[in-house]
């Protein structure tokens, strides 16, 4: 992490159930190191070039991104951790989903919100998942439940520019 780097904002919120429609992947993170292995690149070059987010049905908000981290393996060992990760949309219903998309529900939670950037992608990501192992339970408003979180990308996001979004890491209260 760029040791110039501020840790970004903090605010401890509840959020209401909610699902998340998108394409699919297990991640492996030691993996994610080269781009030859990595899943997380492909499949935001796959989300974005075919044009994923047209076809999910019943979107809450038009080409705003998320992307959700569940279904963690070995989460305390950063060699070792495995997860599952879906890249899509918020959605008000679960039907008609296209042939090569999951639906991912998320019960009522407690989110740690981090309103992150501005910078460039993939540094200003990386950079902000790279602060949270030096924070505390007492920084993130309770303990790391390590179920679910995710990230959200605005819907004029360019990905040419330097961007903002928010990283949401779910927590016990």
């Amino acid at each position: 992490m760029d040791p110039q780097a501020q840790v970004p904002t903090r605010t401890v919120v509840e959020l209401p159930t909610f699902t998340i429609v998108g394409l699919v992947r297990n991640i492996i993170q030691k993996e994610e190191q080269d781009p030859k292995t990595g899943q997380i690149g492909k499949a935001y070059e796959e989300y974005f070039d075919k044009q994923i987010h047209d076809k999910i049905p019943h979107r809450l908000y038009p080409k705003r991104t998320y992307c959700m981290y569940y279904e963690y393996q070995n989460a305390d060992n950063q060699e070792e951790i495995r997860y599952k990760m879906v890249l899509g949309e918020m959605v008000s219903q679960v039907t008609d989903i296209p042939e090569g998309l999951v639906a991912v529900k998320v019960p009522a939670h407690h989110f740690c919100r981090f309103d992150c950037g501005p910078g460039p992608i993939p540094k200003v990501v990386i950079d902000a998942w790279q602060s949270l192992p030096n924070l505390t339970s007492e920084e993130f408003g309770g303990v790391r439940s390590h179920d679910f979180d995710f990230e959200v990308y605005p819907e004029d996001i360019n990905l040419k520019e330097n961007i903002k979004f928010e990283l949401f890491i779910g927590i016990q209260k």
